[in-house]
């Protein structure tokens, strides 16, 4: 703060004007009114009534797979960097996404470092952009999954880790009896 000498005495340049603040008068809160239309709440009084949390399924060796793939995701900001590639969850709540809950392996793609941040805490995307771009990259992940069962050169593991992730998303049967589908 500036100060302007007058005289001995030192005085602010933001001198106090001769006006005087209002008090605040702080009104009481009004009582609480009578609810106007009934709700409908559950009894979770009792001991006995707890909702069981089902346990998300995780498969490490599919998401080890990722390593060295390239990006399912290619946004704008990808960097088509193998070595950056991970396994990147769905952040959907049909996938089993939620408050401190990642969604199951199954709906993981691969995503380059760059591409799996834009997924996850991308400001300058919508939702439904988001939404799109995982949803196409998932449908080919599925394709590669398939490619990597049907494939006698893929290891066994990853085989496995594949035809786990494709009976898990019901992608096997469904590749397998087309007709059963269009009558579903």
């Amino acid at each position: 703060m500036s100060k302007k000498t007058v005289g001995l005495k030192a005085r602010s340049t933001l001198a106090r004007t001769g006006f005087k603040r209002r008090e605040r008068v702080r009104l009481p809160s009004p009582p609480p009114r009578p609810a106007t239309r009934r709700a409908v709440m559950a009894d979770c009084s009792s001991p006995g009534l707890k909702l069981d949390k089902t346990e998300p399924q995780r498969n490490a060796h599919l998401l080890a797979m990722a390593r060295g793939m390239p990006c399912l995701l290619r946004t704008r900001q990808c960097n088509g960097d193998r070595s950056t590639t991970v396994a990147a969850h769905s952040n959907l709540l049909i996938h089993g996404k939620g408050r401190g809950r990642k969604a199951e392996d199954c709906y993981s793609v691969w995503a380059c470092a760059r591409c799996h941040t834009w997924l996850d805490s991308s400001y300058d995307a919508t939702l439904d952009d988001k939404e799109i771009a995982f949803l196409v990259a998932h449908l080919e992940q599925v394709e590669i999954w398939k490619a990597i069962v049907a494939s006698p050169k893929a290891s066994p593991k990853d085989r496995a880790a594949a035809k786990w992730a494709l009976d898990t998303l019901n992608a096997l049967a469904a590749a397998r009896n087309p007709s059963e589908e269009k009558k579903a």
